[in-house]
């Protein structure tokens, strides 16, 4: 975290705050059925349990690649690995104080392995969920993670045969 001193657009001087992340890389991947993989688990800040896209941050890599970091994430949290991926997009979060930023992927062709989560996702679980019933979590508060509700979002409007 940095506390930096600046002269905003307007003139004026003042002091800004900026958290400092390395960014990440989240994945959306569906089997042949249509269904989305999600994961849950415990999220400490919010003090909720969240359900979300598999995803994992850019810091755990000494040199990030970051389709190599989705494939890591995606294997280590739910076991699937992904014949097919595509690049969806880049996402910032939290705009306003961080410099964050998630590079979201779309996984399909899925083979099930074994899932090894690190010892801080003690408590991860995985779903599958149709189109239909990831939008009702979304209306519900069941699912409130914007970066995954953006990459499954944007995979509806570019490949919507995809989802069911």
């Amino acid at each position: 975290m940095r506390k930096d001193q600046i002269v905003y657009p307007a003139g004026w001087r003042g002091n800004y705050t900026v958290v400092e992340l390395k960014g990440g890389a989240g994945v959306v991947s569906i089997n042949e059925k249509g269904e989305i993989y999600l994961v849950g688990q415990y999220r400490y800040a919010p003090n909720i349990y969240s359900w979300e896209i598999p995803k994992g941050s850019l810091t755990r890599l000494k040199d990030p690649n970051i389709l190599e970091t989705a494939k890591q994430e995606l294997k280590e949290e739910t076991g699937l690995t992904a014949s097919h991926w595509k690049k969806l997009t880049t996402v910032h979060t939290l705009l306003g104080s961080t410099n964050d930023k998630v590079h979201l992927f779309l996984a399909t062709g899925l083979q099930q392995g074994i899932a090894n989560p690190e010892k801080t996702e003690a408590d991860i679980q995985t779903q599958k969920v149709s189109w239909r019933k990831f939008y009702k979590m979304v209306e519900d508060g069941e699912i409130t993670d914007a970066t995954s509700i953006a990459a499954v979002l944007l995979t509806k409007l570019r490949y919507p045969d995809k989802l069911k």
